[in-house]
């Protein structure tokens, strides 16, 4: 009796030891940068150790089944929550999908998709995590992991046979984690055994709640996971994963930029075609072609960038703030690069974001009009950024009034940097000082006011 005491004692202490190792893992997950196997294979270490810890405190018994429960219901709770705090990302990527598939007549219904797949996978792993309807849950994540596995597995296999790139990750975990397609079907792979083994097992786990109260819980997980993607869509992302987040600091190697042009040089590499074998290859680009009496570039197959980390003698400075690197031609105008201009003007810059201004609200452009107004007078950039035709910029001008500068840039970028239309971004010495959603968008005496303070400062 007393040794199984002992052994429930050391598995408790191990089981709060991970799960304070994973607290430490969370705090340095953002370190590591873009699509990578490391933060990848943290992330899962974070899972795992988790997983273990509040099995050994919470449980007693059947540890492997414990385990698995965790580790997919955490996982899920993750992976819902990112899209759920973020639903007009996980629109634009199942948009991907539907082009990719040649069904873009279902664009519409994305959004609608999106929120109800960041519902149902949030409410599965809460679900498996608080053991509430574990058969269905099980079930559930099962259904999930082989449908994603499947079709990862499809658009990898697609890419390495064509050249071509469908879909260039999968959407998976928003923007908070970025991946190729293998290194999706690598983790799906990973995460499938403890789902299967749950599956199996599910008869084996009872439900810790009455059916009312399950009933109730159900309901609750749906409503609160529903409101926050209602809630980003009307404002916006309430935790931000976007590499234009608050505090980043935009740098550009067109601009002299030392963080980036003094360490680091980006090759670009093309797909090519043999006219006289047809074999397909790959060749580097940025200094030198292949022979073009033998070698045909596939225009429809997408360039890949390789950013090289250059040798240095000297010791890199501490940023004070995190850096993202935009490209030059970012934002132009009639072939002139306005990029540098932006993010070096030491003064604010007003950026209103509207990608697509046929499908832009035109409810705040009162509002707008108003601050562009005011902007002038404090001799402020103000830039209306879009990837619409000119044709129907004029149209919007005339429906709205507004009388600000537009500058193009590609659709993507411009629903990267922040998600609405039309959304608004405020910088500083190429600093993100603030964003808000059209709807959001406050009066001329917060910027009045916040000008004074930095006159203080």
């Amino acid at each position: 009796m007393k040794s199984l005491q002992t052994k429930n004692y050391v598995l408790f202490g191990i089981g709060l030891l991970l799960l304070l190792v994973s607290l430490v893992e969370v705090a340095f997950f953002g370190v590591f940068e873009d699509a990578s196997w490391t933060k990848l294979w943290v992330l899962l270490s974070i899972i795992t150790c988790a997983s273990v810890g509040l099995t050994f405190v919470f449980e007693q018994k059947k540890y492997a089944i414990s385990i698995s429960r965790f580790f997919a219901g955490i996982l899920f709770v993750f992976s819902g929550f990112v899209k759920a705090v973020d639903p007009l990302g996980s629109n634009y990527k199942i948009i991907d999908y539907f082009e990719a598939w040649n069904v873009e007549f279902l664009a519409p219904a994305a959004i609608v998709l999106a929120v109800l797949l960041s519902t149902a996978e949030l409410v599965v792993g809460l679900c498996l995590v608080f053991k509430i309807y574990p058969k269905l849950s099980s079930l559930g994540a099962l259904i999930f992991m082989l449908v994603f596995t499947s079709v990862t597995l499809y658009l990898a296999f697609q890419q390495n046979l064509t050249g071509k790139e469908l879909v260039h990750d999968c959407g998976c975990f928003g923007d908070a984690l970025i991946l190729t397609n293998w290194q999706t079907f690598v983790k799906n792979v990973f995460i499938l055994v403890p789902v299967v083994l749950l599956f199996f097992c599910r008869k084996k786990i009872y439900p810790s709640l009455t059916p009312l109260f399950s009933h109730i819980a159900v309901a609750v997980f749906v409503l609160a996971s529903a409101g926050l993607s209602v809630y980003a869509l009307v404002h916006l992302p309430p935790i931000d994963f976007r590499p234009y987040k608050i505090g980043t600091q935009l740098v550009s190697a067109s601009c002299g930029d030392q963080k980036t042009a003094a360490n680091t040089k980006t090759y670009q590499f093309a797909q090519f075609v043999n006219n006289q074998t047809g074999e397909r290859k790959e060749f580097e680009i940025t200094e030198n072609y292949p022979d073009w009496e033998i070698w045909e570039i596939d225009i429809e197959a997408p360039i890949r960038e390789e950013k090289v980390q250059l040798k240095t003698t000297e010791e890199p400075q501490a940023a004070a703030h995190p850096t993202f690197e935009v490209s030059p031609f970012f934002v132009s105008k009639d072939g002139q690069d306005y990029t540098c201009d932006i993010i070096k003007d030491t003064s604010f810059v007003f950026l209103l974001v509207q990608y697509n201004v046929n499908t832009s609200s035109l409810r705040p452009a009162m509002l707008i009009n108003a601050l562009y107004d005011w902007t002038q007078t404090q001799n402020f950039a103000f830039y209306g950024l879009t990837a619409s035709l000119e044709s129907d910029v004029e149209k919007f001008r005339e429906a709205s009034g507004a009388r600000y500068e537009f500058l193009n840039a590609d659709d993507i970028a411009l629903k990267t940097i922040v998600r609405a239309n039309p959304g608004l971004v405020l910088l500083k010495n190429g600093v993100v000082i603030a964003n808000w959603n059209g709807n959001d968008i406050p009066p001329i005496q917060y910027f009045e006011e916040l000008v004074k303070k930095q006159k203080i400062n």
